[in-house]
C-alpha cells in the first residue's frame, strides 16, 4: 500500500518526512515535532492470524 503524505492523528496533522525499514517518520505541521509511526498504526498492514492445527484438535475433543 502507498504511504500517505499527510495524515491526521490525535487532532494533529503530520507531513511525511522519511521512511525507515520498521517505522515511518512524520513531522507535525505547526510545531515541527517529529514522530514515528509503525505501518500497523497507519493502517498499512492488517494483522492476520491463522489458527494452528493444535488449537483445532483441542477444540474437537
Amino acid at each position: 500500500m502507498k504511504i500517505p503524505k499527510i495524515i491526521s492523528k490525535n487532532n494533529y496533522e503530520y507531513m511525511f518526512e522519511k521512511e525507515y525499514p520498521n517505522y515511518i517518520m512524520y513531522k507535525e505541521k505547526i510545531t515541527g515535532v517529529r514522530e514515528c509511526f509503525c505501518r500497523h498504526e497507519l493502517g498499512l498492514v492488517k494483522e492476520k492470524i491463522k489458527p494452528s492445527r493444535n488449537l483445532q484438535k483441542i477444540h474437537k475433543r
